[in-house]
């Protein structure tokens, strides 16, 4: 499966609203990156805004809760790879070592991208997907 790494580009947050937006970017691929943009809710777009800036909450929200227990158990999170667009709906796999073995677990992308950026883990996007968010 082919695939690329991609950043967080822009979080459009937007008042008053369930739906908010997340850009995503390839990286390392020349002068024109390739973008796309997922609806994401409220709560997640919250916990990656405080991700992106380091700010701690003063209570664990569900995403550190998750993060924290993964790594209680001796797990790692290594990587977020978004590879299906259905019908406007992502679809992604977070994938976790433990024990020198790799457990895909599928999720919606804005939690895996959430859990990927407090663990420091890189975010792919397969090519099919680059692909059908392009046309």
């Amino acid at each position: 499966m082919e695939r690329t790494l991609a950043r967080v580009n822009r979080l459009i947050l937007v008042d008053g609203h369930e739906q908010q937006y997340l850009q995503l970017r390839e990286t390392n691929v020349g002068p024109s990156p390739r973008e796309l943009t997922m609806v994401i809710g409220r709560s997640a777009a919250h916990e990656i805004t405080m991700c992106l800036k380091g700010d701690p909450a003063p209570r664990p929200m569900t995403h550190e809760l998750t993060h924290t227990l993964i790594q209680r158990l001796s797990g790692h999170i290594q990587e977020t790879v978004i590879h299906e667009l259905d019908q406007g709906t992502y679809f992604a796999e977070l994938r976790v070592e433990h024990d020198g073995e790799v457990f895909g677990i599928d999720c919606r992308p804005s939690d895996a991208i959430a859990l990927s950026l407090r663990g420091s883990a890189p975010i792919y996007v397969t090519e099919k997907v680059w692909t059908q968010a392009q046309s």
